[in-house]
């Protein structure tokens, strides 16, 4: 985990969107960070290295993951409304009881993930790589 990084995301998105334009050749690193119970509407998460860290209870409404590592993270209870998850590697990441609704999710691998109680309603799902034995039903 880079402090300076977890810095950028305390001073909200569009300072992260900044930092992005200005580093195009570098990631976030945000491994292991404490976000829990934070407001994290819109950000851009995009190729972020985010293995272990903390959303749980979070909203993270139509923030962006696109190629993130989310793998061991902790989601639980968070929000994840209209968020954008393509080719995003969350193996072994806690999404129990977190809200799906309306995300877009594209090649995502969510193997040994926990997704008891996860709300996936009106999401657009495509090509995930689900829990072994889970079934997600089709819920419109």
């Amino acid at each position: 985990m880079n402090p300076d990084h977890v810095k950028l995301v305390e001073s909200g998105p569009e300072a992260v969107k900044k930092w992005q334009i200005d580093n195009t050749t570098e990631q976030l690193d945000l491994r292991n960070a404490d976000f829990s119970n934070r407001e994290l509407v819109s950000f851009d998460f995009s190729r972020a290295m985010l293995d272990g860290v903390n959303f749980s209870g979070s909203k993270l409404d139509e923030s962006v993951f696109s190629e993130a590592r989310m793998r061991r993270a902790n989601f639980s209870g968070a929000s994840l409304r209209k968020a954008t998850l393509h080719r995003t590697n969350c193996a072994g990441s806690d999404f129990s009881n977190a809200d799906f609704s309306r995300a877009a999710m594209y090649r995502c691998v969510l193997r040994d993930c926990t997704i008891e109680g996860a709300t996936f309603k009106a999401a657009n799902l495509f090509k995930i790589s689900w829990p072994e034995g889970v079934d997600v039903p089709a819920k419109g």
